[in-house]
């Protein structure tokens, strides 16, 4: 087995630990494993009303010549590309309600747009080859990164850049999980074994750490409560119990985010 095989075996094999079990989903009154679109749209409207750059802003754009074009797999809404003020983006999405926001957001700013319905890397070979290609918070729902990150690089002449958080985005619910089922979860994969799979691949990327609001997927707002009891197949029979839990430990209001780029 390769070095990079072993590295892409080890992350899959760790991203399957945060797997629900099953003797819980099937009594959940819902699926725990969903997400509210609004998130992304607002993530989308934030970052073009934004003055400033993020990190992952500032090193895509660096690379990015003028008039030139970027991918950005696992699109949402658009905040990874559209302030990057590429001539072209191609959005790659497998949410079609998203890509149509990325589709009014990219012509509401006059930015030349194409999207591609479906799956990364299944749909790579529809995708044109670009001179940045972006991809925000896709990594840890992935379990074949190393064939997820050649495809990004394929379709690149200039820069890859990846955003993931520093651990796992559900981490935050751990204490939840511990307190409520006395199911204790993961402590990996992390951001590091992401890069590991980078490097046994051959690439050479560099990486920097920061801190962000955090962006959830569904579990805040007036319903916070409702969310994080679904996301923990809880019933509207155990809100009051989860209430005492989650006063006692709220969640967090931002995290640990990290930055990981390599040239072509």
């Amino acid at each position: 087995m390769s070095r990079a095989d072993d590295a892409n075996q080890r992350w899959a094999r760790m991203l399957a630990g945060w797997a629900i079990p099953e003797t819980l989903t099937a009594t959940a009154p819902a699926s725990p494993y969903f997400f509210d679109p609004t998130v992304f749209t607002r993530a989308a409207d934030e970052a073009l009303e934004r003055e400033d750059d993020t990190l992952s802003d500032a090193v895509a754009r660096e690379a990015l010549p003028r008039g030139g074009t970027a991918l950005d797999v696992g699109v949402g809404a658009g905040a990874a590309s559209l302030r990057l003020d590429a001539a072209r983006i191609i959005g790659v999405d497998p949410n079609r309600e998203l890509l149509d926001a990325f589709i009014a957001r990219a012509g509401r700013i006059g930015t030349s747009h194409t999207v591609v319905e479906g799956t990364w890397p299944d749909i790579a070979v529809q995708t044109d080859v670009v001179d940045v290609a972006v991809c925000h918070h896709v990594a840890y729902n992935v379990a074949d990164l190393a064939d997820f990150a050649r495809a990004l690089t394929e379709h690149a002449t200039r820069r890859v850049v990846i955003e993931l958080t520093a651990v796992h985005p559900m981490s935050w619910l751990s204490p939840y999980w511990m307190a409520i089922h006395n199911l204790g979860q993961p402590d990996r994969p992390v951001a590091d074994d992401a890069i590991a799979v980078l490097e046994a691949l051959g690439y050479v990327p560099r990486q920097e750490r920061w801190t962000r609001a955090i962006q959830m997927i569904g579990e805040t707002g007036d319903e916070q409560l409702a969310r994080i009891a679904r996301r923990l197949c809880l019933g509207p029979d155990r809100h009051d119990e989860l209430k005492r839990v989650v006063d006692a430990q709220p969640p967090p209001i931002e995290r640990e985010v990290v930055t990981v780029w390599w040239d072509r």
